[in-house]
């Protein structure tokens, strides 16, 4: 029995056509035929040759036919992308689909022919392939970057001209394996990129500075970004790879930061610069005073005057400890010397200075000074710190104008509510805030960033050198404390320091005082090394007043041969910028030769720590320039008492 065909005409469709041919290849029933246009009817076509109808000369012709052939033996034939004729004129690309009708015994008695128009799809594919194309010019353009896409598991799929330039591997290398390849083996081992990967899974998006690797080994600095990928329903395709070469940009931030260093360095050479003329105007001033008085001195003890001969000397003295105090303060200021620490309780030295700055402001600056109740003692010299609020305050009047509010506080503060104040970490879990506010003009920021230069001012020529915060700044820091300055342009400003208290902080012992009966010092074996003429004969006939036996050299070598001379010696007292040997090397020959030697190193310039723990035996003490007789006679009695 044989399937029923139907001749009537098919359903109409706007993109397949049927055909029913019979064994010979002529048309026996077709539907309407949208997609192959015309103006005939289907009846009219009935008993055409179906391939003479619609297919041209040539290829498209010879596959049908043989399609149609091949058919009868087999099973159903589909062409793709064949080459019609539209009856009205032109071509179209279709999917021809060629099947036989048969009788039960199989022989075939009919054929199927159906037609899909598939010119619509092929534009959309066409243009979807010139999408491709032109998307992947761009990205191969993208030279400077790496672009690779990424499977959910962060395997690579492609990448682009970019990633080969800057990796070096080519696209068989890198396809299918995974982007990890890109990472240094420390990363690798701690498993840097698959937590990428789940970071980007979960938040789309993340950033990573790193150093890629080539292909020879060599690395890059590099900037990677994770973009993930996902379709309309949200589910993970994957993720674009994006890498950068940062070389080019560490190499202008190495040279910005070239220039800001050399920027520095010659703002500070610049400050230097003030800095010497500074000092050398406030040396040539007690340089002055001290010829000055010496000059009075002498002219009237050539008139036999000497009550007012010692006038001036006094007065000479006392220009001579003023110089000494500016070095200790230049010293300071550069953090080269720190002074000996007290425990100092701030409400009574507060009471103090409130008094004397209510002569120093004037009565029209209205001063409020807030200490909190049952302050703890801060670990620093008491005079300085004096100084330093004085010097505050005298800023803050001289900003108001000598009319005004001034706020001077005291308060404590945990470690944790100085955050930002310290720029190299805090050192103690409790500080003293010590704070001096006014409501005057305030600063606006290029002034603030420059307060604490050494001598930038804002005040007339005559009014000020600039030194003050400088010096604040430094002492604060020496007591392993800090200054923090707020200010604000027509609202005021607030200068406040930070000082370490508790159990966190170090206090100096003072040597103890001793009188001239609690050792003697006559008759000891000293030897003097000193290059300058005046400090060394001074010393020694000061010495030799008090009775020591004293011999003089002005240079470390001329030392050694003195110390060689004698089979004993009491007390070595050298400087220690000697020309030739320099007096750590000095100290160290005395005691190869004499392994109980007191020594006493002086200097101008150094730190009293220089001594080191080579010589902390006791039997070694510093002494810093400028000093009295009295500091001397009260490090050699420590010596003589150690000794004994």
């Amino acid at each position: 029995m044989t399937r029923e065909l139907s001749p009537g005409p098919q359903p109409a469709s706007a993109s397949c056509a049927v055909f029913l041919l019979n064994r010979n290849g002529r048309v026996l029933a077709c539907n309407v035929e949208g997609i192959l246009g015309g103006t005939f009817r289907a009846e009219d076509l009935i008993g055409h040759d179906f391939l003479s109808l619609y297919i041209p000369e040539g290829d498209s012709r010879t596959l049908v036919r043989d399609a149609l052939h091949r058919v009868r033996t087999g099973g159903r034939h589909v062409l793709h992308d064949v080459q019609l004729r539209r009856r009205g004129g032109g071509t179209f690309s279709a999917i021809v689909t060629v099947d036989a009708l048969r009788t039960l015994d199989g022989r075939p008695r009919a054929f199927a022919v159906i037609i899909c128009d598939r010119s619509d799809r092929k534009k959309a594919e066409e243009r979807l392939r010139e999408s491709e194309r032109r998307f992947r010019l761009f990205v191969n353009g993208v030279s400077d970057h790496a672009i690779c896409m990424l499977d959910p598991d962060g395997v690579i799929l492609d990448w682009n001209l970019g990633a080969q330039r800057l990796t070096l591997f080519h696209t068989a290398e890198a396809t299918g394996k995974h982007y990890r390849m890109f990472f240094r083996e420390i990363e690798r081992i701690e498993e840097q990129p698959e937590r990428l990967i789940t970071h980007a899974a979960q938040r789309g998006h993340v950033e990573y500075q790193c150093e890629i690797t080539r292909r020879d080994a060599t690395l890059f600095p590099a900037c990677m970004t994770l973009e993930s990928i996902r379709d309309s329903d949200g589910r993970l395709l994957g993720f674009a790879c994006i890498i950068w070469d940062a070389t080019k940009q560490r190499v202008m931030e190495g040279r910005i930061h070239d220039a800001h260093a050399q920027a520095a360095h010659w703002q500070k050479v610049e400050a230097i610069g003030q800095l010497t003329g500074g000092i050398a105007h406030d040396f040539n001033n007690s340089l002055q005073g001290i010829i000055s008085a010496l000059e009075m001195a002498t002219i009237h003890l050539g008139c036999d005057q000497p009550k007012n001969a010692q006038h001036y000397v006094t007065m000479a003295l006392d220009a001579a400890t003023r110089a000494g105090d500016l070095t200790q303060r230049l010293l300071g200021l550069s953090r080269r010397r720190a002074q000996p620490s007290q425990q100092i309780a701030l409400a009574p030295l507060l009471a103090s200075i409130q008094e004397v700055l209510g002569r120093v402001l004037g009565d029209s600056v209205t001063l409020d000074v807030r200490v909190e109740p049952e302050l703890p003692p801060v670990a620093c010299d008491g005079n300085q710190l004096e100084s330093a609020i004085l010097n505050l305050a005298i800023n803050a009047r001289d900003a108001i104008n000598g009319k005004g509010e001034l706020v001077l506080s005291a308060r404590a503060r945990a470690s944790e509510q100085t955050r930002g104040v310290f720029a190299h970490g805090r050192l103690a879990r409790q500080y003293i805030e010590i704070s001096v506010a006014d409501n005057g003009q305030g600063m606006d920021g290029d002034t603030l960033r420059r307060a604490c230069e050494p001598f930038f001012t804002t005040k007339a020529k005559d009014r000020g050198t600039g030194l003050g915060l400088a010096m604040v700044a430094g002492f604060v820091a020496q007591h392993g404390g800090s200054m923090d300055i707020h200010s604000a342009v027509g609202v005021g400003t607030t200068v406040s320091l930070f000082l370490p208290c508790g159990e966190d902080v170090t206090v100096a012992e003072l040597p103890p005082q001793l009188s001239e009966s609690d050792s003697d010092i006559a008759g000891l074996r000293v030897l003097v090394v000193e290059n300058d003429h005046a400090v060394r004969t001074s010393i020694s006939a000061r010495l030799r007043q008090l009775g020591c036996q004293v011999h003089e050299a002005g240079g470390g070598r001329e030392a050694v041969y003195r110390l060689a001379e004698s089979p004993s010696w009491d007390l070595l007292l050298a400087d220690i910028d000697l020309p030739e040997l320099d007096g750590y090397e000095l100290a160290r020959e005395a005691r190869r030769q004499f392994p109980k030697l007191r020594v006493i190193l002086m200097t101008g310039y150094a730190d009293s720590e220089l001594v080191g723990s080579e010589f902390a035996d006791g039997n070694t003490q510093s002494l810093i320039k400028p000093f009295d007789i009295g500091a001397l006679l009260t490090k050699l009695r420590l010596l003589v008492g150690s000794g004994d």
